[in-house]
């Protein structure tokens, strides 16, 4: 969401970019940062990195694409995610900063209650991993396809599942179905049915799924405020594979599937998805009219360069606001903020080894709290909480390799310097 379009404008030479995770920060990176930005960040023993910020005087953005306040209690990080503390410093994110972008109309409605200024924004399609032309298709056989991150459990897949057995009955022979990264145990053994590993990186991933050649793709949600909250993310991964989507009829899709014109909308009504999936199959003139309409309906609304421009549009925002404000903007320190804020740089590393004290103290708590996941939730919740942070960690040593050297910052002396931290973010 954040870190493509950043670094695109950091290598166009219109910004000067650092782009870090909460660890790794430090008081001289946002001493350096003209603008800071978080995104999804909500970790109280982080929270001295924007306090940091507002006592500097920096303006702030911040991006949310999940509610976390309607987070539901069916998922295995709902305990995490829904803990006082850590909605308590959400909230003080929202409140404090310069701008809150946000990708879904009710997630607009709710930090409008902490902050005015709120913009909805769209997502990005990645076209450079698309393939050159479109990927061959087998005329006899369609391909219906579910992708998801949820890879232990999955509640959403309960929407089409008895549909979805049903269809398989009634035209086995005519389809297939695969599921990438979520392995329902009720359709293993299944001869129509394949299963797909998960991919961390999502470019790697995007790339391949693009090149299978799938027909049809299903994108369940649920009606309520949480899943109304989230970004179009599956139609805009669908419409520009050429996949014709199968979505059910909430805000987050009918905002842009046009019924039967970039897309099929299905109620919560039993036999819904079954119709829609009988209908794509006997109807291969209307399934290929979906699937050119949707792509290019995504080529023309989702890009990088538009996702850039809304960038530079918003630091420049914040910029020019801070500029023209003639309160001043530095924060008193309160008690808090003297204990949480960065201590000077000439005490803040171990042993001359240029390793921030704090950030150590950060790594050992984080240490503490995984092996606290393992004791309550298992194996599976503490190995997919560590494997995101590796993940994360992994992505961004990719990111930093991707952006220009520093030595390149000096001639960009009227360009913004931004930094962005950013907290896990899962497909």
């Amino acid at each position: 969401m954040i870190v493509k379009p950043l670094t695109a404008l950091h290598r166009a030479r219109q910004i000067a970019a650092d782009i870090t995770l909460e660890a790794w920060v430090s008081r001289r990176k946002i001493e350096r940062a003209d603008v800071v930005v978080f995104s999804r960040n909500l970790e109280p023993s982080s929270g001295h990195i924007l306090q940091t910020a507002l006592t500097l005087g920096k303006p702030v953005i911040y991006n949310l694409d999940d509610n976390f306040f309607e987070f539901p209690s069916v998922y295995q990080s709902a305990s995490y995610h829904r803990a006082p503390e850590r909605l308590a410093q959400l909230e003080h994110y929202l409140k404090t900063a310069d701008l809150v972008r946000v990708y879904a109309e009710p997630l607009r409605e709710k930090v409008t209650q902490f902050n005015p200024r709120v913009v909805r924004v769209d997502g990005l399609v990645d076209w450079s991993l698309l393939p050159p032309s479109p990927p061959s298709r087998d005329p006899g056989v369609v391909r219906i396809v579910y992708a998801t991150g949820r890879i232990f459990e999955d509640d959403l897949a309960s929407l089409f599942m008895a549909d979805l057995r049903q269809f398989l009955s009634a035209y086995q022979g005519r389809a297939e179905v695969f599921f990438w990264g979520y392995h329902p145990p009720e359709l293993r053994g299944h001869p129509s049915v394949h299963f797909l590993e998960f991919v961390p990186q999502y470019d790697r991933f995007f790339r391949r799924f693009a090149r299978v050649g799938f027909d049809v793709g299903l994108a369940p949600l649920r009606n309520d405020l949480f899943h109304r909250s989230k970004s179009n993310n599956k139609f805009r991964e669908y419409a520009a594979c050429r996949i014709a989507g199968v979505y059910s009829d909430v805000d987050v899709y009918s905002d842009c599937v046009q019924e039967g014109q970039t897309g099929v909308l299905v109620s919560e009504a039993p036999g819904a998805w079954f119709r829609a999936l009988a209908r794509l199959i006997e109807d291969g003139e209307l399934r290929a009219k979906i699937q050119e309409r949707a792509f290019r309906y995504a080529r023309e609304h989702y890009s990088l360069e538009k996702t850039q421009a809304a960038w530079l549009d918003h630091i420049e925002r914040v910029l020019t606001d801070a500029r023209n404000s003639s309160a001043t903007r530095q924060r008193s320190l309160t008690l808090r903020d003297n204990l949480f804020s960065f201590p000077p740089s000439s005490s803040s590393t171990l042993g001359g080894m240029g390793l921030p004290l704090e950030s150590l103290l950060r790594t050992a708590r984080r240490v503490v709290r995984w092996a606290r996941s393992l004791k309550t939730q298992g194996i599976g919740g503490a190995v997919t909480k560590i494997r995101g942070c590796l993940n994360d960690a992994r992505r961004l040593l990719q990111v930093k390799w991707n952006l220009l050297p520093p030595s390149h910052w000096r001639p960009w002396r009227r360009s913004a310097k931004a930094i962005s931290t950013s907290n896990v973010s899962h497909r």
